[in-house]
């Protein structure tokens, strides 16, 4: 009975909050809503978001906003997501609106940006080709970040027909050019056997990539490659670890 009482009145805590903002009396929201957010109320946090988030009796900050949202987010809590999410793309909007004359007035870094935006409807409708385009653009100019977008993009069809040569001769030019990010997508795209070199065994070459981007910090090609240790007998992990330290030497420290 103490369980259901105790829920009822922060129900009817949640409800007067809701009401003082209503009425613009920001001061009882604050002092209700950071009362039921230290007992753990998702929904008071959803609110307490929405003031910082539009300055209602408190300055602007929207990094607390998210701070805010990201709670239950990462819990699955529905409300919390859409909010976060719609806080996110709302600066993605204002982002994408600051880029786009300068990627117009040719700027690479704008227009790979621009297109990266475009790619994942970052702040602007999602629209593949487009994405493709401005990648194609920034690459012209020798936008290395570009360079790596457009091998994505062949890599999995993205704005373009999947071409696996294509993807693995971008991602080898960003690589050569030291982009990380590279090492991790040459050593997928071996991992499933699209790799254009046949002068090991894909899994030895995959692992080489991987490793090389695990050292690196990437934390999601480490457990890969050593997965893909388990599948090589002996020789073929010698050889592998050996590949790895000639690209090290090749792509990390020329």
């Amino acid at each position: 009975m103490l369980t259901l009482h105790m829920g009822s009145v922060s129900a009817d805590t949640l409800q007067d909050a809701r009401d003082a903002i209503e009425s613009e009396n920001y001061t009882v929201a604050l002092e209700q809503l950071q009362l039921l957010s230290r007992e753990g109320s998702l929904d008071a946090n959803i609110l307490l978001g929405q003031m910082y988030e539009n300055g209602w009796g408190v300055e602007v900050d929207e990094e607390e906003a998210a701070r805010l949202y990201r709670i239950g987010a990462n819990q699955g809590h529905l409300d919390s997501v859409t909010s976060l999410r719609a806080l996110q793309n709302k600066a993605f909007a204002k982002e994408y609106s600051q880029l786009l004359p300068l990627a117009e007035a040719g700027n690479s870094e704008a227009q790979n940006r621009v297109g990266e935006m475009l790619e994942f409807g970052q702040g602007v409708e999602r629209n593949k080709l487009e994405a493709f385009a401005w990648y194609q653009r920034a690459a012209d100019q020798g936008e290395i970040s570009a360079w790596h977008n457009l091998g994505r993009s062949y890599n999995f069809g993205t704005g373009v027909d999947q071409d696996f040569e294509v993807a693995e001769d971008w991602y080898r030019r960003a690589a050569d050019r030291g982009y990380t990010k590279s090492l991790f997508f040459l050593g997928t795209l071996y991992a499933t056997d699209h790799g254009i070199d046949t002068s090991y065994n894909s899994d030895i070459i995959a692992y080489a990539w991987l490793q090389n981007a695990a050292e690196l910090g990437d934390q999601t090609a480490r457990p890969i490659a050593e997965r893909l240790l388990l599948k090589l007998d002996d020789e073929q992990e010698k050889t592998a670890k050996q590949l790895a330290e000639r690209y090290k030497t090749q792509y990390i420290n020329p």
